[in-house]
């Protein structure tokens, strides 16, 4: 049982630790449990360029060219799956290749190095394959590759819906150009 002076020496320093304050710390603390980032709630992660993805959501919307707010929120998101579903194949590249890269922490690549590298010289550690490494341990080695395509599966998925979707609502507006809210005209046909 802690005595009356313990109990007010922590609640002395326990209003001392409040964490971030500025809008930077905060900034940095909310990248804190972002392992793979595959389910990101923030579509650029630290480690990829916020100018790449803007360049990237650039040509997409050109290509798209949305003529209305419904068309414009399915470009975003085709522009949003689209670059989770690089990020995927990304991970799964360097997942593959941190498998295979030297590290003697992990079980499994010392199973895939006794296989691969007998009597041969083993590659030096990558610093390039930091997302593989976080993949393996974020799914514990456990079928890690098949998780990483479970995830790009249900992303091209919806990709693909929402390709389709928004597609369907530009040949409406395209074929009758008097209707002018074409998901209100799908109830009604239907």
């Amino acid at each position: 049982m802690a005595t009356e002076l313990q109990i007010l020496a922590n609640r002395r320093n326990a209003q001392k630790s409040t964490g971030p304050r500025t809008s930077e710390g905060k900034a940095a603390v909310s990248q804190n449990a972002i392992k793979h980032g595959l389910l990101a709630t923030h579509v650029v992660i630290s480690s990829e360029s916020q100018a790449d993805f803007d360049l990237y959501r650039d040509q997409i919307l050109d290509e798209l060219t949305p003529a209305s707010p419904m068309e414009s929120m399915l470009a975003e998101r085709i522009v949003s799956l689209s670059w989770r579903l690089k990020r995927a194949r990304r991970i799964q590249n360097q997942t593959i290749d941190a498998l295979n890269a030297p590290n003697t922490s992990n079980p499994l690549t010392k199973l895939a190095q006794s296989l691969l590298y007998k009597g041969q010289d083993q590659p030096q550690e990558d610093p390039n394959l930091a997302l593989g490494r976080l993949a393996i341990k974020d799914f514990s080695n456990g079928r890690v590759l098949d998780r990483l395509l479970m995830y790009e599966r249900r992303m091209e998925n919806s990709l693909y819906k929402t390709l389709l979707e928004f597609q369907r609502l530009h040949l409406i507006k395209k074929l009758d150009p008097t209707i002018e809210n074409p998901v209100c005209a799908r109830a009604n046909l239907q």
